[in-house]
């Protein structure tokens, strides 16, 4: 296994919250190959003012990336990169990096939902496509500075192929992060931590964005607090119907999790998004757990009336 990453060529495309955090993070230590894929005037910021992130959990940062392009012509074939993107604008994405893989690539989606690494994996087949799951309350500011609230910003990395290539790059990837101080937890069990964030963000993210609530405020609403367990607990269900192992007692950890570990200011980025005006990723959220619910008969109705009110609105 590389134990010598300093001549890694890192590509993040993807310039918004998330990928702020992660390309300013790595560009602690790898901002001589770091290359950032960013559109319009947060392209035009990165030029003149570099990546910038406020973090309760890990300090200022900023980073000076060796290029900042809304081409990936002009990237070279990288070794690793990032998609920290919505999932619908994963089409986009896959169209700029394009030019930047080759068949040693190590491809890292950084994305919410269950369904981003298949379908990069059936795109680029000669790539090596590794999991990750990001815990993290993130957004962007106006001045495109980025901002972590909360004691906590980690990621599990893995891989649900189980080849010693794919393990392996995980694993290289892991140590890439953990040597520029990110929380990086190397996971055996990825499809599992992928469902847990999966089915929390269906619970958390549905109803902070319906209610235009942070934690907080949710925690003083009991009505949502019921469909907060009644999401978590049909997810759970579904995911057990799968043969995804699960721990026994997860809804009541997330639940506490929820309750109790996040700051109080923190929401979720589909909130953010409505409040923005941007489009949501309703449908590989929701929408992904109640097909995934169909194909095993078992009942989200719950799901099912948040996934119809945001499609109505």
């Amino acid at each position: 296994m590389r134990t010598n990453y300093s001549d890694a060529k890192i590509c993040v495309a993807g310039i918004g919250a998330i990928g702020t955090l992660m390309a300013t993070m790595i560009g602690q230590k790898y901002s001589k190959n770091l290359c950032v894929l960013a559109r319009n005037k947060r392209l035009d910021d990165i030029k003149k003012n570099g990546l910038i992130l406020h973090s309760d959990f890990y300090g200022e940062k900023k980073a000076f990336p060796a290029k900042a392009s809304d081409k990936g012509n002009d990237f070279g074939i990288q070794d690793y990169i990032l998609i920290c993107a919505k999932n619908y604008s994963l089409d986009s994405i896959v169209k700029s990096i394009s030019p930047c893989v080759g068949e040693k690539t190590v491809i890292v989606p950084i994305m919410n939902g269950i369904e981003a690494s298949a379908k990069l994996r059936e795109i680029f087949p000669s790539a090596i496509v590794i999991d990750t799951v990001i815990y993290s309350s993130t957004k962007l500011n106006e001045d495109f500075s980025a901002s972590q609230v909360g004691k906590f910003a980690h990621i599990f990395i893995g891989s649900k192929e189980k080849d010693d290539i794919h393990q392996n790059s995980a694993k290289n990837f892991y140590s890439i992060l953990k040597s520029v101080g990110f929380d990086s937890r190397f996971s055996e069990s990825i499809e599992s931590d992928i469902w847990q964030k999966f089915i929390h963000n269906c619970a958390f993210n549905s109803i902070t964005a319906r209610h235009l609530y942070n934690s907080g405020q949710l925690r003083k609403d009991e009505k949502c607090l019921k469909d907060l367990k009644r999401i978590y607990t049909e997810g759970y269900n579904v995911a057990k119907e799968l043969g995804i192992s699960m721990p026994e007692d997860y809804v009541e950890k997330k639940i506490k999790f929820t309750t109790t570990v996040q700051a109080e200011s923190a929401t979720s980025s589909t909130k953010q998004d409505i409040d923005a005006g941007r489009k949501t990723e309703f449908d590989s959220l929701l929408g992904a757990l109640i097909r995934e619910g169909d194909k095993v008969n078992v009942d989200v109705k719950t799901i099912k009336e948040y996934y119809k009110y945001f499609i109505k609105k």
